[in-house]
């Protein structure tokens, strides 16, 4: 380690520092705008709404040693009237979708919401397309979790960037 010049030393350790950074804070903004929407949903207006689609979404990844992964996903849709005009909402709760490892999972999810059930639709009056079938934020003890364990990491790394410069600094 002693042959790797500071700069460059500096400038990887500064672009993974960057990357973790952004990550860490992007998840606790998602997440802390996420659960501001459904504290705010909870003065919304709600309509009765019909489920029309309600089915499991397979997707699959292959990682760079070639493990693939499968992961279930509940899709429902439901239609639902504000004013006269017919609107289409895809959102169960707010955040973003929660993937299962088995599809029984997501399917338990569904069983809430069957094509054709009337559902309770809460949406925002000041922009009627936007709904939800449950005023909350989902996987938002998690996603904040993972989000701050990132920024305790890039602040590691940012602290180890400092001492470094400091120790090439004072010619340590």
């Amino acid at each position: 380690m002693e042959n790797v010049p500071v700069g460059f030393a500096l400038l990887c350790g500064g672009f993974f520092f960057l990357i973790i950074l952004a990550a860490g804070g992007g998840l606790v903004f998602f997440n802390l705008r996420s659960h501001r929407k459904a504290e705010l949903s909870r003065d919304w207006p709600g309509v009765q709404g019909k489920v029309t689609v309600s089915t499991v979404r397979e997707t699959s990844s292959t990682d760079d040693d070639g493990y693939a992964s499968t992961y279930y996903h509940p899709k429902v849709e439901f239609e639902y009237e504000v004013g006269g005009q017919t609107h289409t909402g895809k959102h169960v709760s707010f955040g973003g979708s929660t993937g299962y490892g088995h599809p029984a999972q997501a399917k338990a999810k569904l069983e809430h919401y069957p094509v054709g059930a009337l559902v309770q639709v809460y949406y925002n009056p000041e922009r009627p397309s936007e709904a939800v079938l449950e005023r909350q934020a989902g996987g938002f003890k998690l996603g904040m979790a993972i989000g701050i364990v990132l920024l305790a990491i890039s602040a590691c790394i940012g602290c180890m960037m400092t001492a470094a410069v400091i120790r090439n600094f004072m010619g340590g």
